[in-house]
């Protein structure tokens, strides 16, 4: 698989990922942590159904929920399922110029041949319910789904 392959599955996952965050933000202010995956078709699949044991079904911890996308993910790339994976969730930021964190939402994704980054997308929302994003940001980071040594 070619790089420019990879570099555009990632990309289409945020794509996917990004915009969906932002609808989430918009109408209810905040999202659960969800994630996506594009599969040997190159097929994009969201997934976000909670089906574990964390005691608030409803309002399930965060926490709690990331672990459980990460393995689900985990699961599905080691049956040969998926080829990137991308899990999302409100973090907080140091911003520029501020002494307070600021809230964002965070894209970690990964693909098979090795690549692995965190977007970040600042944003602020503010009283009446209107969201102001910030510049989105880039940072390399270490694989999780797809470790080293996975397709080996």
């Amino acid at each position: 698989m070619q790089m420019q392959q990879a570099d555009e599955e990632l990309e289409q996952l945020l794509n996917a990922i990004i915009p969906f965050a932002q609808r989430m933000l918009v109408r209810h202010g905040e999202f659960y942590p969800f994630a996506a995956a594009v599969n040997q078709n190159g097929k994009l699949k969201f997934i976000g159904e909670f089906v574990g044991d964390l005691p608030e079904r409803a309002n399930p911890l965060s926490g709690g929920l990331i672990g459980y996308l990460r393995e689900q993910l985990i699961a599905g790339a080691s049956k040969g399922e998926y080829r990137a994976t991308g899990i999302c969730s409100g973090v907080q930021v140091d911003v520029s110029g501020q002494k307070e964190k600021g809230d964002a939402v965070r894209i970690s994704v990964e693909h098979l041949e090795g690549q692995a980054m965190d977007v970040f997308l600042p944003y602020q929302l503010d009283p009446s319910g209107e969201v102001a994003y910030g510049d989105v940001y880039a940072a390399v980071a270490e694989p999780v789904i797809f470790v080293r040594g996975f397709n080996d």
